[in-house]
């Protein structure tokens, strides 16, 4: 009788055991120390939007959060920090979805969508979107790869061979909203599991056993992605500098998501402001060295690229650093400082003709920089048209004075005064 019971007792734990999340049950926490951005799409659009629901009346912001709590459910159970931008039926902006996810230092967003077609009705097949070329976003494209293949492998859909994973900008030109006001920080994706005005595909989507099932899905491709090691690029001196001195040589750290420095072969680069710069890597301390190219911009942005010995791209964010150039251009941090001094160093200049030396030049274009600059610190203030009617008086002087052509540059903000200031 005893030994029944124990066995009977034995057989219910590895039932219940394999019944649900593996790391409910064993204490296993794979996913601790990450923080993970879950995006429930649309909210609460019921009364205004007729597009966003199937035959039968499912809704896809029902779906979206259904799916969305069941996938939270499970990644906290694995030990992440999740954040769900959204917990019930509500509208929350584009906007305030991207700053939840930065504030949250995430290390990845996943968008939960459902799609619709008014042109197709038979239409079911599996997308995931990444922001902007391939190229230059890996680590999301990366992503997209497992969670794909995971939709096609355990969910059903009318055209599974259909579905692909695309670029956002194949949708906007300037991508989605919510991607491309995070990929500066996280890489992220928008998963589309299916078409809700597709019969039989809405049939899946209303079961809450459904939405289960994706959820795993989408479990399962995110532990396989963490898995695989997140690997980061850490640059010194840090980008918190005040200024960075492009004649000295820029170093970053790099990590293979492990603690190590194993990269793929050749596949480690640098860029400054989208071109590629020539470096020196060591594959032992993971230090990446490259000198900067001079710059005459106010700010200058690096990315640095490579994928680990498990396959997975390091997110290529950019490290932004304002130059010596622009840390003189913001020492002014209130407008009416700007424009002073520019009406003081316009009154130096005022009488110039075509002795003008050196050194009236430099004046003149400090002047332009900054009323400029005037403009930028308070877009509209008191004194902005007198701002713009000067800058355009200093460029026909430096082009009558030192003889530089400027007519386009004189055109333009003559239009842009006409067209701005029309009184």
């Amino acid at each position: 009788m005893i030994s029944k019971l124990v066995y009977t007792t034995v057989c219910l734990l590895l039932l219940s055991t394999c019944s649900g999340p593996a790391v409910m049950y064993t204490g296993e926490r794979p996913l601790a120390g990450f923080n993970i951005t879950i995006d429930p799409g649309h909210g609460d659009t019921q009364a205004y939007d007729d597009f966003r629901v199937g035959p039968t009346g499912e809704r896809e912001e029902w779906i979206n959060l259904r799916v969305a709590k069941e996938l939270s459910k499970k990644l906290s159970w694995a030990g992440a920090n999740v954040l769900m931008t959204r917990t019930d039926d509500k509208d929350i902006s584009l906007g305030g979805r991207a700053t939840l996810a930065i504030k949250h230092q995430s290390h990845l967003l996943v968008s939960i969508h459902h799609n619709g077609s008014t042109n197709d009705p038979e239409m079911d097949i599996p997308i995931v979107y990444f922001y902007g070329s391939a190229s230059q976003n890996p680590a999301s494209v990366d992503f997209a790869t497992i969670l794909l293949a995971g939709m096609r492998d355990k969910l059903n859909f009318e055209q599974p061979d259909g579905g692909a994973i695309f670029s956002d900008h194949l949708i906007y030109d300037s991508g989605t909203s919510i991607l491309r006001n995070t990929v500066d920080h996280l890489p992220g994706v928008i998963g589309e599991a299916g078409f809700f005005t597709q019969i039989a595909g809405e049939g899946r989507l209303k079961s809450k056993s459904y939405n289960s099932l994706e959820a795993e899905v989408y479990y399962q491709a995110i532990l396989t992605y963490f898995e695989r090691g997140i690997p980061f690029a850490t640059p010194f001196p840090s980008d918190t500098l005040p200024y960075l001195d492009l004649t000295q040589t820029l170093e970053f750290q790099l990590d293979d998501g492990f603690g190590g420095a194993f990269f793929e072969e050749h596949s480690v680069s640098v860029f400054q402001d989208g071109k590629p710069l020539v470096f020196s890597w060591d594959p032992v301390s993971g230090i990446l060295k490259a000198t900067p190219v001079l710059s005459d911009g106010h700010r200058v942005s690096f990315q640095v690229f490579g994928r680990n010995f498990k396959g997975n791209a390091l997110h290529s964010r950019p490290f932004s650093f304002l130059t010596k150039t622009g840390k003189a251009w913001y020492s002014y941090d209130e407008w009416e400082s700007a424009f002073k001094q520019a009406e003081k160093l316009s009154t130096q200049i005022a009488n110039i003709d075509t002795n003008a030396t050196d050194q009236d030049l430099e004046i003149l274009d400090n002047a332009i920089n900054l009323y400029q600059l005037s403009l930028e610190l308070q877009i509209v203030h008191r004194e902005a048209r007198r701002a713009e009617e000067s800058i355009l008086s200093l460029l026909e002087l430096k082009q009558t004075a030192f003889k530089i052509d400027l007519a386009e540059q004189i055109e333009a903000q003559r239009l842009r005064i006409t067209e701005y200031y029309p009184d």
